[in-house]
């Protein structure tokens, strides 16, 4: 069994099913601690248990001050915002279907909400660093900022870096550059035009007080999406995509990076 697929299972099911009221199920960062702290950390632990010796172990950011990106690490690599993402994700589950018991209410629009949050919030953070707001992601252009995680899998090797300045590359069985373009500019044209395009062909006004709940279904997109297959699943696959360049085609086997859990991608 996949430990993780478990722990993330159990804890869903606890937030959704009525035979969860009640219980209170401990934090993931104490269930998985490696998902949270870097290796070093890790590694104490370990040693600590293993030898019966009592220990406090300090934390430090995953940079050094070469790295201009570090003056905001408090904010990428906090641990409480971190369990904030995880568990929103779980509240709010992209493979969620009605048929479970209930529908979650404005779930696309919360879903833009809680993203635009994160993303004012660091911009904030940035710029009282003396740093630029976050750029625009354009996939014909190269990632300038690497990142290098120095965390681990419990069992399966290191969290894969990527370098800086990486052209995007297509991802073996996932996705081709191309096809992220496609599904973008057909979310803008939906946005210019002021409707999206069902299944059946009909057009579904988004220039009123729902807009926002159809547009976060198509961008993430969730099963609520009107047209999953004409309008993609930006969001998760761009996670994906942006995860998989340090070895997009295989090559090393590496292991999936940080922006495809939801505990590390914030």
């Amino acid at each position: 069994m996949n430990e993780g697929e478990f722990v993330y299972a159990l804890y869903t099911a606890v937030i959704h099913s009525e035979l969860g009221q009640g219980i209170a199920l401990p934090p993931l960062y104490e269930i998985t601690p490696h998902m949270f702290t870097n290796s070093e950390i890790i590694h104490k632990a370990y040693t600590a248990k293993m030898t019966q010796t009592p220990g406090r172990f300090e934390m430090k950011f995953t940079g050094t001050k070469k790295n201009k990106e570090q003056r905001v690490a408090y904010f990428g690599e906090d641990i409480g915002l971190n369990i904030h993402h995880v568990t929103w994700h779980m509240d709010f589950p992209f493979w969620w279907k009605d048929s479970y018991g209930y529908h979650l209410d404005r779930k696309g629009e919360l879903f833009f909400w809680v993203h635009h949050q994160l993303s004012v919030r660091f911009d904030a953070e940035r710029l009282s660093n003396y740093l630029d707001p976050v750029d625009e992601l354009h996939w014909e252009r190269i990632i300038h900022e690497g990142f290098a995680p120095h965390t681990s899998y419990k069992y399966g090797g290191e969290f894969p870096a990527r370098p800086d300045n990486v052209h995007f590359e297509d991802v073996d069985g996932v996705a081709h550059v191309r096809d992220m373009v496609i599904v973008e500019s057909r979310i803008r044209d939906a946005i210019a035009h002021g409707y999206v395009t069902d299944t059946e062909g009909h057009h579904i006004n988004i220039r009123n007080d729902h807009g926002i709940d159809i547009l976060g279904d198509i961008i993430e997109s969730s099963v609520y999406s009107p047209n999953a297959q004409y309008y993609g699943a930006l969001h998760n696959t761009a996670h994906i995509m942006l995860g998989r360049q340090g070895d997009p085609h295989g090559k090393f086997n590496m292991p999936p990076g940080v922006m495809e859990h939801f505990e590390t991608a914030r």
